[in-house]
């Protein structure tokens, strides 16, 4: 069978450490263009790929290329939405990264955008792929918690504070934790209630919590992207009957119950490229294209994580709490 001929649109330090690796760990795709807007860009393109690739400045000439069969695309957060609104007119086969908007006007246009599109499309949904996640939540079926009383994500990180933005932290990280929320405890929240920092102008602080109201079991998202930290991730889990810790980085998970206590550990495929679960992530977008059905991350779930999403801007805006 022939490669699936890859065109992406960028080419910063998450196509290099992520999308080329998971690629090349996968085996089935070549990537035969790339577009960048800077001329430096395109020399660092160059200098890796010599003549054996197309490079563009103009990343709507790679769309229109009848020798790419599908797209990746990884630019800047405020250029999602224009470039996915673009690779849905283009009618290929598109991967792309959330937050699918740097504003709330815009995710509802994107949002309707990819409701309308006919090819693949397929969101980095790469957290709640690492194999530690799907294990959890079939631990907690077993019972070995009891009742399960709540699910909390912390995520510490030095990336920095995002003054001026017009959605709240909380909201566009919803797409990747929320949706490891959900996996868990295999439901979705009915509201949502959001309990923000302050100090950064504009929506987006940079400490918040959102509570979600999972029927009783209550959901946690509590974030900090100006952390004396570098990169936390892990999640604690109450249940009646003992508690259980996550370390998503690692996918170390540990068990406690009054009778025992055991650690063990179900990681993403190593090495992993970039961030655990990027691999398992293009390799389910490849298999998408391959049997042209939709992936896990098509549009259905993409609009069911983006409600929850924007009821958080809901529940910025009034103080409470808002339905989803």
């Amino acid at each position: 069978m022939s490669k699936i001929k890859i065109g992406i649109i960028g080419f910063g330090n998450w196509v290099k450490d992520a999308y080329l690796p998971a690629l090349e760990y996968d085996g089935r795709a070549q990537v035969v263009a790339i577009s960048a807007k800077s001329n430096k860009t395109i020399k660092r393109i160059e200098s890796k790929f010599g003549d054996t690739i197309d490079v563009y400045n103009n990343y709507e000439d790679l769309l229109n290329s009848p020798h790419i069969d599908a797209i990746m695309i990884a630019v800047p957060d405020h250029l999602h939405g224009t470039v996915i609104l673009k690779a849905i007119a283009s009618g290929k086969p598109f991967f792309y990264e959330p937050p699918i908007g740097h504003t709330r006007e815009l995710i509802a246009k994107v949002l309707q955008g990819l409701k309308d599109a006919t090819q693949i499309t397929h969101a980095d949904l790469e957290l709640a792929l690492i194999p530690v996640i799907p294990k959890v939540s079939s631990i907690l079926k077993t019972g070995v918690l009891g009742e399960v009383q709540s699910v909390a994500i912390s995520l510490k990180s030095n990336w920095g504070a995002e003054p001026n933005e017009d959605t709240n932290v909380i909201n566009r990280l919803t797409l990747w934790y929320v949706h490891v929320l959900n996996t868990i405890l295999d439901a979705t929240p009915k509201r949502v209630l959001i309990l923000d920092g302050k100090g950064v102008a504009g929506r987006r602080q940079s400490q918040s919590t959102g509570i979600f109201d999972y029927n009783g079991i209550w959901g946690e998202l509590k974030v900090n992207i100006d952390s004396m930290d570098e990169l936390i991730i892990t999640i604690d889990i109450v249940g009646s009957k003992g508690d259980i810790f996550i370390d998503i980085l690692t996918g170390e998970l540990k068990l406690r119950t009054k009778e025992k206590t055991e650690t063990n550990f179900y990681p993403a495929k190593q090495p992993y490229a970039d961030w655990p679960g990027m691999r398992e992530c293009i390799s389910s977008f490849l298999d998408a294209i391959e049997t042209n059905t939709p992936s896990f991350a098509n549009i259905k779930l993409i609009e069911e994580l983006q409600a929850i999403g924007m009821a958080t801007e809901v529940s910025k805006d009034t103080g409470g709490w808002a339905k989803i």
